[in-house]
């Protein structure tokens, strides 16, 4: 059968309605002759009825199940006297299961208790009162109303009991199995709703490792990057070594040479004390060059004191120029 259509629930209704009319008409079969009243029969076609009232949502369907019940009236009674009787006496247990019963099942005795009252009122008040006047009004029987009916209690006294009895632990029955289907109701949403929370959990840690995965990507450019500058400035320093080491000393040589040469032949004192702080001077400069070729060479830094003495002998030369300068 088509899912949408067990899914509507006028069809569901229906087809509880059915169900439950066939029960009754099927319980009917038990019956219990009350003595002195031959259209009074007593069976326990009521226990269905009551029971129709759980399941069927829409009220107007349980008019289905009384007539379908209806169907096995005897001769002798009256179809329409059982129409409506069990029509009112299902109006009001309707209600009373929608309005007070259902609102308490959660209180096993309360529920109990209440359904036990709602089953003696259905008897008591709503069914033998209209059995009893539609069978006068229809002429089927002329007995007072009030020695009428309770004879009538009395004879329905066992149908009473048993219904009451098999209706109430049905109840109790339909209660936890219906409390049940919301826990697993519930529980199944809770399970959705956490895999929901893990299935998004699991997108941002995806998210995040790709985030993290282009961040190292880029990382890895950015070392790629800076290792070719420093390749490249480590080339240069390396060439500046070169040019510091042999093109830059090679005229200095030259000059503490022909300084030396002038001072050897020279024997003018002033000339000759010229000379010797030219050389010392061109000495000083000469190791300076050294110093920083060896430096740029194997890429080590100079120390704080290294640092202090180049600092001091550029000063010394520097000093020594000018004083040429003012000479």
């Amino acid at each position: 059968m088509n899912r949408d259509v067990l899914n509507n629930q006028h069809f569901r209704d229906l087809l509880v309605s059915v169900i439950f009319g066939l029960l009754s008409t099927l319980m009917s079969l038990v019956k219990f002759n009350i003595p002195g009243f031959t259209a009074a029969i007593s069976s326990l076609n009521e226990i269905p009825l009551l029971i129709s009232v759980f399941y069927i949502v829409n009220p107007f369907y349980l008019i289905v199940t009384v007539v379908i019940s209806a169907l096995t009236t005897p001769e002798q009674g009256s179809i329409y006297s059982t129409i409506l009787m069990h029509a009112g006496g299902l109006a009001f247990f309707g209600i009373y299961y929608h309005v007070i019963l259902r609102k308490n099942s959660g209180q096993l005795i309360k529920s109990i208790l209440l359904c036990a009252l709602g089953i003696t009122i259905y008897y008591a008040l709503f069914l033998i009162p209209i059995f009893i006047v539609t069978n006068q009004l229809l002429g089927l029987n002329d007995t007072n109303f009030i020695p009428f009916y309770r004879e009538l209690s009395q004879s329905l006294y066992f149908e009473f009991i048993t219904s009451l009895l098999v209706v109430t632990l049905f109840l109790v029955q339909f209660n936890y199995s219906r409390k049940l289907s919301e826990y697993s109701t519930n529980l199944e949403e809770i399970v959705r709703e956490r895999t929901s929370a893990l299935s998004n959990a699991v997108e941002e840690l995806n998210h995040a490792n790709e985030e993290l995965s282009s961040l190292n990507d880029g990382l890895d450019l950015m070392v790629k990057n800076r290792t070719e500058e420093l390749e490249e400035r480590n080339f240069q320093l390396t060439e500046y070594a070169f040019i510091n080491s042999h093109l830059l000393r090679a005229p200095l040589a030259r000059v503490l040479g022909l300084t030396d040469l002038i001072r050897m032949e020279t024997t003018d004192p002033k000339t000759e004390e010229l000379m010797d702080k030219l050389f010392n001077s061109c000495e000083e400069l000469d190791e300076i060059i050294r110093l920083m070729s060896a430096q740029l060479s194997d890429g080590s830094i100079l120390s704080p004191d290294q640092k202090e003495d180049l600092k001091n002998k550029i000063n010394e030369i520097i000093a020594q120029r000018d004083n040429l300068n003012l000479q």
